[in-house]
């Protein structure tokens, strides 16, 4: 089925009301301003959406398989130092020093994927087995939730790895943090009494809001009755209609008004001159609605961003764009492919048992 065109894909119309600061009422230049502000807001996260969307197949395309094939050959440098152990030009000195490279190797392995042959060379060349290592981990970490963040482990109900038990912390903390938080604003709500002014304000946005609802409502039903696909009957002007429907329909059940007002202009319904004669309290009302717009796009936008931003491996510069992101993928695919070329002639050159038993000459075993 195809899903009808997003409002961010068709042309978009400043839907302001002319004039100048002297000749428009503070309400007309806010609404101007409101306008404004969703273009630029809708225009950043159009750019940001698609950003994204090709960062996700950059992700796929370029930087998985870069991955996959640098795990695959630190297994092979690990079967190659493995193999090694038992060759007889080692000596006793020397085999510690490849043991340690082991380690090393089987750590960072072991840290991407438990796999279970590498758990077995673990196992091999560890004086504890991984199975014991992550229960002692899974225990220093129950203590500490249960005597620092007072969080009760006993209903942790999932699977007990240490990975799995830290998500699960995670989410615990934040839920805390968030109940915290509410119950702080709603004692201090209980304890403050409300004055006069703030009932009155309460009651004004109260109003607003339900003006705001009644104002998209109505602009939507202006828009039902001339485009109602089923009351045409040539096919063409049918099809057009219907898709212009689905806009109409996809735009007021995200409340958004000024997309709707947008097709109303589209069709001629409204005009500049309309929008300059609109009653004071009717533009109080549109306005209601296009802020709550802006705070709802703001949103979306800062949810896109974050999910780059608290990415490992990147500083979060005061004003971030796509740009920024796509620089710093660009360098992480770059040191990537450094690393598996690095890899690769160390295996290659790891082969020859005499290249090994020099290179080790210069090899400090880590404390």
């Amino acid at each position: 089925m195809t899903q009808p065109p997003s409002l961010f894909d068709v042309p978009i119309l400043i839907v302001g009301i002319p004039g100048g600061a002297k000749t428009l009422t503070r309400a007309q230049r806010k609404f101007n301003n409101l306008v404004e502000k969703l273009k630029n807001q809708r225009l950043e996260l159009l750019t940001w959406q698609k950003f994204r969307q090709r960062y996700q197949q950059d992700v796929a395309d370029k930087y998985q398989p870069i991955v996959v094939k640098l795990r695959v050959k630190r297994f092979a440098l690990l079967e190659l130092f493995d193999r090694a152990m038992d060759h007889k030009k080692l000596n006793k000195r020397e085999r510690g020093k490849v043991k340690d490279i082991l380690r090393h190797l089987i750590s960072q392995l072991l840290t991407d994927s438990p796999d279970p042959k590498i758990i077995q060379l673990h196992d091999k060349y560890s004086d504890t087995s991984y199975a014991e290592e992550q229960q002692d981990e899974l225990k220093i970490m129950r203590s500490f939730a249960r005597d620092t963040l007072g969080i009760d482990v006993s209903a942790y109900k999932g699977s007990e790895t240490p990975a799995d038990l830290a998500e699960w912390l995670k989410q615990q903390a934040r839920r805390a943090d968030s109940d915290s938080t509410v119950k702080h604003d709603s004692d201090k709500y209980q304890e403050r009494k409300k004055s006069t002014k703030t009932i009155e304000r309460e009651s004004r946005q109260q109003q607003a809001a339900e003006g705001g609802t009644r104002a998209v409502r109505e602009v939507f039903r202006k828009l039902v009755s001339e485009l109602h696909p089923d009351r045409e009957s040539d096919l063409v002007e049918h099809a057009r209609k219907t898709e212009l429907m689905q806009r109409v329909n996809q735009a007021y059940k995200a409340g958004d008004l000024l997309g709707l007002l947008e097709l109303q202009l589209n069709l001629e319904q409204i005009d500049a001159t309309a929008l300059a004669g609109l009653a004071e309290e009717r533009l109080r009302h549109y306005i209601h609605v296009l802020e709550d717009q802006s705070r709802q796009l703001r949103d979306e936008l800062l949810e896109i961003i974050t999910l780059f931003t608290i990415s490992d491996n990147f500083a979060k510069p005061p004003k971030i764009t796509p740009a920024d992101i796509q620089r710093s993928f660009n360098l992480d695919i770059q040191e990537l492919k450094n690393e598996l070329r690095e890899v690769e002639n160390e295996f290659d050159r790891y082969q020859d048992i005499n290249f090994l038993k020099q290179s080790l000459t210069q090899y400090r075993v880590s404390d």
